[in-house]
């Protein structure tokens, strides 16, 4: 019984160290069509040039990045396959975001396409991150 106060403290520095120091993002995946393409999901955090970033298949609506480390991003996606071709016969991929015109209610009255800067907190899920602009969304270049 000598050994129970040191092997409670070495547990409780075990434990300690083993914090969790990262959070889970989930959102959701719009596309104004019938259905949604695949695409590349992005979160880049604000201040720094650190983007994460996840694949979806088609028709996949939901997203989940996992270990995120604690800080405030942007969340934004691109078309994995060009969905445009333009006059001079160049093609480019779709962008969306999780913008301002999202809450607004995606109408013609909401002029704000700029990015929601979101929270990502340690041991915490963030929800509701909708990434459903994709008239006009104003997102970084995908790299």
């Amino acid at each position: 019984m000598k050994n129970k106060p040191t092997f409670l403290l070495f547990g409780l520095i075990l434990l300690t160290s083993c914090s969790v120091t990262t959070g889970i993002v989930q959102g959701t995946l719009c596309y104004p069509s019938e259905y949604v393409p695949a695409m590349n999901v992005y979160l880049k955090t604000i201040g720094s040039n650190k983007i994460y970033q996840l694949a979806s298949k088609e028709d996949q609506r939901a997203f989940t990045f996992r270990k995120i480390p604690e800080g405030n991003y942007v969340a934004f996606a691109y078309t994995i396959e060009a969905t445009a071709v333009d006059l001079n016969n160049k093609t480019s991929k779709a962008k969306g975001g999780f913008t301002q015109f999202v809450p607004c209610g995606q109408t013609i009255a909401c002029k704000d396409h700029s990015l929601i800067s979101f929270k990502v907190k340690k041991g915490k899920t963030t929800n509701a991150i909708s990434i459903c602009d994709w008239y006009g969304a104003i997102v970084p270049a995908e790299k």
